[in-house]
């Protein structure tokens, strides 16, 4: 047999733009179809970005080969083709944008001459959603053969059902955290769904349609037809009938192929020896026919072409370029080709020769004969070669100590210094800009030729900010004293007074580490003390096993004198937000105060670190201490942090309405200027009274509105701060009282207080899908939890169904978790066990 090389039948088209250099294509955007009004040969549809192409390949060099481009307007995530209408007999395209998908047809007009043939896209329905689009399968969900459904893949595994521009129902699947490849199997009305652990299930349309949020509530179980475990991801999903009664389902893993029955029942499985990319399955002959062939052609990671028929290896080739779609295509001077998009965004169409002429300058290479011992000489001179290279490579690492035993770091704060640009704050936020903190960070190299360079990252959260986020070094001379200033920047409630110091080093070799730092912000940063102020309605009781120490020997941040004078009472008062929290000690208890519980959580973590690093140096060993609280306050933190979260919700959903308003705004200004110009040009000029009016009332309008959304933006912030500290403070308990360790890491995660910053406050959404998980998989759910866990509607998670609806799951999780605790607490009390050690994380 002879080998087989992919001959280039005609001139490649690059996609991207040379200057921008976007070479990254969605494998989802090629598709090789015909349409009637160009029925003598298939067309090739790409996108890239918002830009359309179809080409229409021929062996003619002097005719073009592209029909159109259009640009879109917003970017292409999938194009389909198909009968999405059932007036129409002529396929349409269906483009798939991240919230809509339209619906084109392909027409061509006919002019006088060859050259004046023109082609164009008529749009026949254009549809939006709200949930975030990943992909889409269409077909003929029902068996109505009249026209084709559309099902859309969220960001979020839902599947949403449409009949031209009507929403049917919508099915969301627990066990999906990403999308994953769904396909439709006409000849059993059927859906093959690929989930996130690793499982091929399949699903009958009925299904679905059982499953969807209208009849979920009716407790209904959803049991697939048939399950596979491939034990791997799966990455690309086919399915193309091959007999009168039965198709087949190929799907590509990250080492395997596998072809099933749409029964479940398997046909083979190939494990390759390379890593593959995508694939296409196409018949030889019509599935009707008793010798019909299925073929599966295979790219690799490396840039080839396999070809094979069961598991049997047909033909292997090389490719220009590595390929992330392939297609068969039938043009009208070729009869069987193959369309490839590569990487760097080249369009390539080609046919299997049995004469490559890739490259037609190059001379032929002829069989000259060899001598063996010749060939084993020279082998065992690279061998030696190599082995000496490997050798002194050990040599270089045995001698060089790592980046970490190379590289010495120290962090520290100092004390808050006045602000030296004082004079020029405002007098609202005069006491927030009066203190800066310094952040010292010491960076010593034994052997400063071994570091090639270094950068050094600052993260604190809201309201605290450095001066400088990353500050970058070329090179370390010996000993480098890098100092950062964090000074507080909002009235917002503080959550977390550490700063995390990532420092990114790379030696010589050009090998990267990270390290970490943390330091801790004195309190004297972001409070003062007071007078006494009257007493708090919410307490916490701090219990030591030994003898309550003075605050002045504590809170070192501040003198002596200072702190003696209140003697065992201190009142503190937050610079930012001019909220209180008192502290008292007793005799064998301290006892915390607060109005309210977002000023609790900045004080009792730095008390209590200070309380644990104040026993250790004084050499007090098995030191331990219980927080006491009631079930009363464990209630109202609940009730706190769901208001915290639900005035966030609200914020973000005011803040959106106003940037709505000002892109309306917006477009009305540029609107009424091109009029007002139109208006000034005319000969002679019109009447420009009304459009003046109108366009200073716009602006004025647009003034109103940016600062509107400023405000708003401070108050999305404050809110996240809020909702941030109520979270830590529910996160400490949990973590003061709960055994089970994992289920407080599996909800702090969930939570992921860390992720809410100024410019990204999207918590919501990033928290509902964990959500979901936390209480399938780690709480066992009852028939009322069912009922709280029905599928969300197409609005978005900030609409009011979804927030009462999340609001109910984020309770349910709460409560569950203090109820245990509470439990075991009892039984604690009759066992009289209710001790835990502190242990001490050290924070410099």
């Amino acid at each position: 047999m002879s080998i087989f090389k992919v001959k280039q039948w005609w001139s490649n088209d690059k996609l991207q733009n040379e200057e921008t250099n976007e070479g990254y294509q969605n494998a989802n955007c090629l598709k090789v179809d015909k349409f009637n009004s160009h029925s003598d040969s298939d067309c090739i549809l790409v996108a890239e970005g918002t830009l359309l192409k179809i080409y229409k390949p021929n062996a003619e060099e002097s005719s073009s080969q592209i029909l159109l481009e259009s640009q879109m307007n917003d970017v292409v995530l999938q194009i389909e083709t198909g009968k999405f209408t059932g007036n129409c007999e002529d396929r349409q395209i269906l483009v798939l944008h991240p919230q809509s998908y339209e619906i084109y047809h392909l027409k061509r007009k006919e002019g006088h001459v060859e050259a004046g043939d023109q082609n164009y896209l008529t749009t026949v329905i254009k549809h939006s959603f709200t949930r975030k689009a990943d992909s889409l399968t269409c077909g003929p969900f029902g068996n109505i053969k009249t026209r084709d459904f559309i099902c859309i893949q969220g960001l979020d595994g839902s599947l949403s059902f449409f009949d031209q521009d009507t929403f049917l129902f919508m099915c969301i699947f627990n066990d999906v955290i990403i999308p994953s490849p769904v396909c439709y199997i006409a000849s059993c009305d059927s859906f093959v769904i690929c989930k996130s652990t690793w499982l091929l299930e399949i699903y009958s349309y009925q299904q679905l349609r059982e499953f969807s949020e209208l009849t979920v509530r009716q407790n209904k179980k959803n049991i697939p037809q048939w399950v596979y475990n491939a034990g791997e991801e799966i990455t690309r999903v086919q399915v193309i009938q091959t007999s009168n009664n039965f198709s087949s389902i190929v799907a590509l893993g990250e080492r395997h192929i596998y072809c099933f029955q749409d029964n479940g029942l398997m046909k083979y499985m190939i494990k390759f020896d390379f890593v593959p990319i995508c694939f296409c399955a196409y018949l030889i002959g019509w599935y009707y026919e008793p010798g019909a062939r299925l073929l599966i052609m295979v790219t690799s990671e490396d840039s080839k072409l396999y070809i094979y028929e069961g598991t049997t290896l047909l033909w292997s080739c090389s490719l220009i370029s590595p390929a992330i779609a392939i297609s068969r295509c039938f043009l009208k001077s070729l009869p069987g080709g193959l369309a490839t998009l590569s990487v760097n965004g080249i369009v390539n169409v080609g046919y299997l020769g049995t004469e490559p002429d890739l490259n037609s300058t190059a001379p032929p290479m002829m069989n000259e004969v060899s001598d063996p011992e010749q060939v084993q000489k020279e082998l065992e001179t690279v061998e030696d070669s190599l082995r000496k290279m490997l050798n002194n490579n050990e040599d270089v690492n045995n001698s060089r100590s790592s980046i970490e035993q190379i590289l010495k770091i120290k962090a520290d704060v100092g004390k808050p210094v006045q602000n030296l640009f004082q004079e020029f704050a405002n007098e609202k936020n005069e006491a927030l800009h009066l203190l800066m903190c310094p952040v010292v960070l010491i960076l010593t190299c034994e052997d400063p030729k071994l570091i090639q360079s270094l950068q050094v990252s600052y993260v604190c959260a809201s309201p605290f900010s450095c001066s400088d986020s990353t500050i970058c070094l070329d090179s370390v001379n010996g000993t480098e004293i890098i100092e950062n200033q964090v000074f507080l920047t909002s009235e917002a409630d503080i959550s977390d007074t550490r700063v995390n110091i990532l420092i990114t080093a790379t030696d010589s070799m050009g090998k990267i580490e990270v390290f970490n730092r943390q330091v801790l912000l004195p309190l004297s940063l972001y409070c003062t003390p007071i007078e006494n102020g009257t007493e708090g309605r919410l307490k916490l009781r701090i219990q030591p096993n030994n003898a309550c120490i003075e605050f002045s020997k504590i809170f070192t941040d501040f003198s002596e004198e200072e702190l003696r004078k209140y003697g065992n009472t201190v009142t503190l008062a937050y610079r930012s937000t001019k909220q209180t929290i008192t502290l008292k000690s007793e005799v064998d208890q301290y006892l915390v105060e607060a109005d309210d519980f977002t000023e609790i959580t900045a004080v009792l973590d730095h008390f209590l670190i200070k309380l644990i690093d104040h026993n250790i140096r004084m050499g007090v060993k098995d030191f331990r201490f219980n927080i006491k609280h009631d079930k009363e306050f464990v209630k109202q933190l609940i009730h706190k942090f769901l208001k915290c979260v639900e005035t966030h919700a609200k914020e973000r959903n005011k803040l959106k309405e106003l940037e709505d308003e000002m892109n309306v705004l917006q477009k009305q200004f540029i609107v009424v200027q091109k009029r007002l110009l139109v208006q000034y040009g005319s000969l002679p000029p019109g009447d420009c009274d009304p459009l003046e009016f109108l366009m200073k009332d716009t602006h004025s309008r647009l003034i109103t509105v940016v600062h509107e959304i400023i405000n708003c933006k401070e108050a999305v912030c404050r809110a996240g701060s809020a909702l941030s500290a109520v979270g830590n403070l529910i996160i400490y308990l949990l973590k003061q009282f709960t055994r089970d360790e994992l289920k407080v890491t599996l909800i702090e995660e969930m939570l992921s207080l860390s992720s809410l910053y100024e410019d990204y406050q999207e918590w919501e959404e990033a928290v509902t899908q964990a959500m979901s998980y936390i209480i399938n998989s780690v709480f066992k759910k009852t028939e009322k939890d069912k009922e709280k866990l029905a599928p969300v509607t197409e609005q978005g998670i900030l609409s009011h169904i979804n927030l009462k609806r999340f609001l109910k799951q984020l309770r349910m999780i709460l409560d569950k978790m203090f109820t245990e605790i509470f439990e075991n607490d009892d039984v604690d009390k009759e066992t009289h066990t209710v001790t835990r050690i502190q242990e001490l994380v050290e924070v410099i």
